[in-house]
């Protein structure tokens, strides 16, 4: 099952890639288009030579640019899906994670005080102290 939903990722971020490539070969259309009216409209006279900046970047803002964020969305969304980390579909391995819990208690009461709730005392494993490891030792060497 991991490796169909593998290989359904990797189709849809080839689909996703094509949509952005058909975008962006819209938009160089478009681009082109607006760029000739732009130019028409200049040699009419409709539009003065100077102060019309503003009017210009709008229009190619509203006819193109739109189609080429889209474009970049879509790329972006492809490669993040083509990237995406195969661990982060896998469950967690709780008990590698989890360590020095040997026992859940389930039946414990529900209705005890947060006072109660510290009130037993942990004993933590610790290190063997030298002694303890020398005389462990000598036992060894003995036998």
């Amino acid at each position: 099952m991991n490796r169909n939903r593998k290989t359904i990722e990797n189709i849809l971020s080839v689909v996703l890639y094509v949509v952005a490539g058909l975008l962006t070969i819209f938009t160089i259309w478009v681009f082109y288009y607006c760029a000739d009216e732009i130019s028409q409209v200049r040699e009419a006279g409709q539009l003065p030579d100077s102060g019309v900046l503003y009017i210009i970047v709008r229009f190619y803002m509203s006819n193109c640019a739109q189609y080429f964020a889209f474009a970049l969305l879509l790329a972006a969304a492809g490669l993040l899906l083509q990237r995406r980390q195969p661990e982060l579909s896998k469950p967690a391995d709780t008990a590698s994670q989890v360590q020095g819990i040997d026992v859940i208690d389930d039946d414990a009461d529900d209705n005890d005080e947060p006072s109660e709730w510290y009130s037993e005392e942990i004993e933590l494993e610790t290190e063997p102290e030298e002694d303890d490891a020398a005389e462990e030792l000598d036992n060894r060497t003995e036998n």
